[in-house]
């Protein structure tokens, strides 16, 4: 496979997560790739708020497809803070845990420093395409009827759902 990578840059506004959100899901579909767009846009959005946030500069959305697909967000500041570990994370908090949802959805992901920034990165596996993805069954409908999302008459559990709600009332 070529590699392939495309580039944004974006002002230091918060406006800018929605518009990064944007170019990432409408390249990974562009790049055949739709069954990760929803990852991308989770762990871009976490990583474009951060970088407006916290280094208060423009920042730059790199997304590179290669063996695996790579999403790097650099900002313009150098001072590189440790996330904070103090345990367990407040129920309560509104925001904190960012880095931690990319860390749940991502392969692999990390931080580069720079003299003039920093970039954070993550990376996820390619979807194996001999492998239909779990929303394209419909888990209720089985049978020779699967295809309409009715069930054959003889099949268990096949009466009339509007009995089924009035003998639960």
């Amino acid at each position: 496979m070529t590699a392939r990578e495309r580039t944004l840059r974006l002002p230091a506004e918060l406006m800018s997560v929605r518009e990064g959100r944007r170019f990432a899901r409408d390249l990974v579909i562009e790049w055949g790739l739709r069954r990760l767009a929803d990852e991308v846009q989770l762990g871009v959005s976490e990583l474009i708020t951060n970088a407006v946030r916290h280094a208060r500069t423009g920042v730059e959305l790199r997304i590179r497809l290669a063996d695996r697909l790579t999403v790097e967000v650099r900002d313009f500041e150098p001072t590189l803070n440790r996330p904070a570990d103090d345990g367990p994370a407040d129920p309560m908090a509104t925001s904190g845990r960012g880095l931690q949802i990319v860390a749940a959805v991502s392969r692999d992901w990390g931080v580069r420093g720079f003299i003039d920034g920093k970039a954070v990165w993550f990376t996820l596996d390619l979807p194996d395409e001999a492998s239909p993805d779990a929303d394209v069954y419909r888990l209720v409908a089985r049978g020779p009827d699967a295809g309409t999302g009715h069930r054959s008459s003889d099949e268990p559990g096949s009466q009339d759902r509007s009995m089924q709600a009035r003998a639960v009332n």
